[in-house]
């Protein structure tokens, strides 16, 4: 038996994909342009960090313009049956849209301290430390928001961890294994930020996916 999704739904999800790419788009060019004139002396492990936290921010902020306006942009943007779904979750979406955002913006932040020459507002140091405190308060949040979740989203949860830390493992043997015997040039630590956030967030995605949750809705 085949479940026909209806094609509106597959207009809403293709609208969906082409606003979040250009927005990608418009925020990696309008980084790139402010910061035009250091350019040349960026790395490519800072360049992915920020391309990392930049989606960690998109992320949050279409998020939270969902729970904001969710009859508005809620139920267009985000995957959602209609805006009452959203308004029921709101508590628990509002805390991701910060948490997001606020993580986003500290990879950004580390990134852009660890350039040389470059006109960053705080240390490199600090930047860590806000970070490190970022991840500290984010999991004081979650503690909450777990007792609320439902058996499917605590399952989706440990799924998706359990996945991103096999990959994790796999990476850090081969990369590392494969540094150690002269093979290759050993990981950047920076690489290994980009690594740690990009892969959980790669993980989510495929969990969710295997779900069925990422069909439009």
């Amino acid at each position: 038996m085949t479940t026909r999704v209806p094609t509106a739904s597959w207009r809403k999800l293709a609208l969906q994909s082409l606003f979040g790419a250009l927005a990608g788009a418009g925020a990696m060019i309008a980084a790139m342009t402010l910061l035009e004139g250091e350019l040349p002396v960026w790395q490519k492990s800072q360049i992915i960090l920020v391309g990392v936290g930049m989606i960690y921010v998109l992320m949050g902020l279409f998020v939270g313009l969902g729970v904001l306006a969710p009859r508005l942009l809620g139920q267009r943007m985000l995957n959602v049956a209609d805006a009452e779904e959203i308004v029921e979750e709101r508590g628990n979406l509002g805390a991701s849209a910060v948490s997001c955002t606020a993580i986003g913006a500290a990879l950004v932040l580390l990134a852009y301290a660890t350039v040389d020459g470059a006109n960053a507002p705080v240390t490199a140091s600090t930047a860590y430390w806000i970070l490190l405190a970022l991840l500290v308060a984010g999991t004081i949040i979650m503690l909450p928001m777990w007792r609320n979740f439902d058996e499917l989203w605590r399952q989706l949860a440990v799924d998706a961890s359990a996945l991103a830390g096999n990959i994790l493992m796999t990476m850090c043997f081969a990369w590392g294994g494969a540094a150690a015997a002269g093979l290759v040039t050993g990981p950047d630590p920076l690489d290994l930020v980009s690594a740690a956030f990009g892969i959980f967030l790669l993980a989510t995605f495929i969990t969710v996916g295997r779900r069925g949750m990422m069909m439009p809705t």
